[in-house]
Order: structure tokens, then sequence, then C-alpha cells
């Protein structure tokens, strides 16, 4: 349970109780990456006002890492997003400021970056994408990388 005492609790690497955080990641990703090729930067904070999060982490990640984390967090690509007609109208907004999108890839690319911690890698439209089920301007989560390299990225308000 939270505690809404406006305290921001935060784990950042490499600054951090590397084992503590590890959990942490873990609960968040459903793995532990490897330490050696591990970001992050995790912030938790809860008041008055209500939630603010800010997760972002790079590792290296296996194809069933991957898979974990797909499954785990319910991700779609952004062609996904629009197939659907429960998420269209609120994941456009999202990543395209409620403007017509005539490119859903290059805009989710672009909203990412726009987004992304600058230890992440940059991400472009030819990259693995997906975003959490039902992600709009009040919280989601996007998912980006090429081969074996994963990047997270979670903002909550509310």
């Amino acid at each position: 349970m939270r505690k809404y005492d406006g305290i921001e609790v935060r784990y950042r690497s490499p600054e951090t109780d590397l084992a503590k955080s590890l959990q942490v990641i873990d609960n968040l990703l459903g793995f532990a990456p490897e330490p050696q090729q591990l970001d992050f930067d995790l912030s938790f904070w809860a008041g008055g006002s209500g939630v603010y999060d800010k997760l972002v982490i790079s590792c290296s990640a296996t194809p069933e890492q991957w898979q974990i984390l797909k499954q785990k967090l319910d991700l779609y690509s952004p062609e996904d997003a629009l197939a659907r007609d429960d998420w269209r109208d609120d994941f456009i907004w999202l990543v395209a400021d409620d403007e017509v999108c005539s490119d859903i890839l290059a805009a989710s690319a672009q909203f990412i970056n726009d987004n992304k911690a600058p230890f992440q890698d940059a991400c472009l439209d030819s990259h693995t994408l997906y975003f959490s089920d039902m992600s709009d301007v009040n919280g989601w989560t996007a998912v980006w990388g090429q081969g074996s390299r994963l990047n997270y990225a979670y903002f909550c308000q509310g």
C-alpha cells in the first residue's frame, strides 16, 4: 500500500541499492535483467494531490524475456491500438496530441523520443514498439527496442 506522504521514493542507477532495485524492476518487468547492461531511474511519488510516477529502464533482454514482458503488461503495437474501437481515439490523442494522425508508427516513435530518458535508446518507427493496453494521457507504458535491447517507460499521473 502506498503512503500519500508527499515523499518521493527513487531508485536510480548506479547510486542505489542494486539488490532492492532489481526486486522492484523484477516486479515491474516480470524478470530481473543482467545488472551489467542495466540503466534505470524509478521515481514514485504519492501525496495529497495524487500520484506521480515516472519509471524508465534500459536493459538487455532475451526473446523469452520480451515475451514475458509482452504478456505481463498486455502490450499492443500502435497498429493494434488503432484497430481497437475502445482505444483508438485515446491512443491517437496520446501519441499525436489529438491531431490527425497519418503515420501512427512515426507519431508513436516521436512520442517515445519526447518522453524517454537520456540513457535510453532513441526509438525508430522500424523498432519493435508496444504500448500497454489502454494507455492514455494520464497513464501509459511504452516498450521499444531492437534485437536484445529493451527500453521501458511508464508514466502515471492521477
